[in-house]
């Protein structure tokens, strides 16, 4: 795993995530992990690109993605690409439980910050097992 990408309904809860990251607690770990905060242009990327498209391109360039994201409406949709492409070495996809909570509740807030940050460490162990909810 390279970095991370938050999908576009999910970037402010990254970016809180990230603070809690940076903090004294957890700051070693985070340096540790080595991980890019990667974006929707820096993977060349449009905003309106369909879940499949993003999904793909986040397992193409090693980075994990991360969404509040659950629903399967289409055959494009995260969670139809998740069932149709995963493969055995594909990186998980990281789907907040309850992603408004992380913004309101700040023990919940480290709590998810915590459990993704132990994820992130051995993600390896994860490959192949398509979706893993936080917490």
């Amino acid at each position: 795993m390279k970095g991370i990408l938050a999908d576009n309904d999910v970037q402010g809860i990254l970016t809180a995530l990230v603070s809690i990251w940076l903090s004294e607690t957890w700051r070693d770990l985070w340096i540790e992990l080595n991980c890019s905060l990667e974006t929707f242009p820096s993977l060349d990327l449009p905003r309106n690109a369909s879940d499949a498209v993003v999904w793909e391109a986040c397992q193409n360039h090693q980075i994990v993605l991360i969404t509040g994201n659950r629903n399967a409406e289409s055959p494009e949709s995260l969670e139809a690409t998740i069932r149709s492409l995963n493969r055995p070495d594909s990186l998980p996809v990281f789907t907040f439980s309850n992603p408004k909570r992380v913004l309101k509740d700040r023990g919940y807030a480290n709590l998810v910050a915590e459990r993704l940050l132990d994820y992130l460490m051995s993600v390896q162990d994860y490959r192949g097992t398509g979706r893993i909810y936080v917490p």
